[in-house]
């Protein structure tokens, strides 16, 4: 006799339950079965005719907690925004590929799985790429490993990343009847090697201080919005993903601190990291500001943030530089340590962790103040003495 029970579970105590349906949360149980040799995920809800349907989800044994809360997210979203089409999980009817992939990204980006804009362009862009041409007219109970590893081979080397994204959403469960062809246990890994494997560690490139200041000028006397989006961050020594989505709401100009949210933190932190900004960027946003009509701060159309690719290919293409974001940061941290800035403040102003766990519990102070020093320094480094030099031009002239 099966009996329910809510609540959260480790992974251990999920192995430990007999016998009977758990729910997990909302839409969400587990099945065991068989004195506890069966273990299943399932989707229950309740269809237009008020019937009570389960969507089977995969083996405790073979698919994480954390993959089934998203295939959890994606049914349930699926139901909010149902038609007629999709609301029965269970039927049998099946889309092309094309459309169920351009409609799962869509709900992926509603129920905010994923942090940024950019992340649903990526995969936008990958799989239409790589995957439409191959199987986008194919429907979704038709596709095989074949297809899947035909799709796969050609990229797998260079674009290990792009390709494993195929992976989780290249069939919709619900509607799909047997052995996923795109899981890579017992199945794909017998025909392409292991990602890690494909993957060759390189450095970024990165330019010495003097290059640096050298195309300072060239980025401070352009007026194109992305030119003036990169040297905020090179001079706020910022990641991409952090500072092309900068919103005005996040800039506290009494303060000259911008505020990041948490969803755009690398390092994973629940918490807003501060970065100082420099009087010479203040007064940068704030010509900006007047004349801004977006909640964006870098926006090419008034609405939308620039892309997060936009900094790199500015450097390669307009500057003609052979260089990256990363390596503007590493260039910013070189100088940090020919200069004798404390090692914590300068991994802060990366926003990078420090120390271990014991270390970080200790250190929670953000060292807003010691940063913004830092800062202004690496701003008038420079900006000034580039002035500095186009000024002793125009004299000498």
């Amino acid at each position: 006799m099966s009996h329910s029970k809510i609540g959260q579970y480790t992974k251990s105590q999920l192995y430990s339950l007999t016998d009977g349906v758990y729910r997990l949360e909302r839409n969400f149980y587990l099945r065991v079965r068989g004195n506890g040799k069966y273990r299943t995920y399932f989707f229950r809800y309740v269809d237009q005719e008020g019937n009570q349907k389960d969507c089977n989800i995969g083996s405790l044994r073979k698919i994480t907690m954390a993959d089934a809360k998203q295939q959890v997210h994606l049914f349930r979203s699926l139901l909010n925004i149902a038609s007629p089409k999709n609301l029965d999980l269970s039927t049998n009817q099946t889309p092309k590929f094309s459309e169920f992939a351009l409609e799962t990204i869509e709900t992926l980006a509603s129920v905010k799985l994923w942090k940024t804009v950019a992340q649903k362009s990526s995969w936008t862009s990958s799989i239409t790429t790589y995957a439409f041409p191959k199987i986008g007219e194919k429907l979704v109970e038709e596709i095989t490993r074949q297809d899947i590893l035909e799709i796969l081979k050609p990229i797998w080397t260079n674009k290990t990343m792009t390709a494993s994204r195929l992976f989780s959403y290249a069939i919709n469960e619900g509607k799909y009847h047997g052995k996923n062809p795109a899981i890579w246990k017992a199945n794909l890994e017998m025909y392409l090697p292991p990602p890690e494997k494909c993957k060759t560690k390189t450095h970024f490139k990165a330019l010495t201080l003097q290059e640096l200041r050298d195309n300072i000028p060239f980025l401070t006397k352009n007026q194109f919005i992305g030119y003036k989006c990169l040297l905020f961050g090179i001079l706020t020594a910022t990641r991409s993903v952090e500072f092309t989505q900068i919103q005005w709401s996040e800039i506290d100009f009494q303060q000259k601190i911008w505020n990041c949210p948490p969803s755009r933190r690398k390092d994973g932190k629940n918490e807003v990291f501060r970065v100082p900004l420099s009087r010479q960027l203040v007064n940068m946003l704030k010509l900006l500001k007047k004349e801004s009509k977006s909640n964006f701060v870098f926006t090419k159309d008034h609405l939308q943030p620039i892309r997060r690719e936009t900094p790199r290919k500015l450097l390669k293409d307009g500057l003609k530089l052979d260089c990256t974001m990363h390596g503007m940061r590493s260039t910013f941290r070189d100088w940090c340590t020919q200069n004798g800035v404390n090692e914590i403040v300068a991994e802060k102003s990366l926003m990078h962790s420090t120390g271990n766990e014991v270390v970080s519990a200790y250190q929670r102070s953000d060292l807003l103040e010691e940063r913004r020093e830092v800062m202004q320094k690496w701003a008038d480094l420079l900006l000034e003495s580039n002035e500095a030099t186009e000024n002793q031009k125009a004299e000498s002239s």
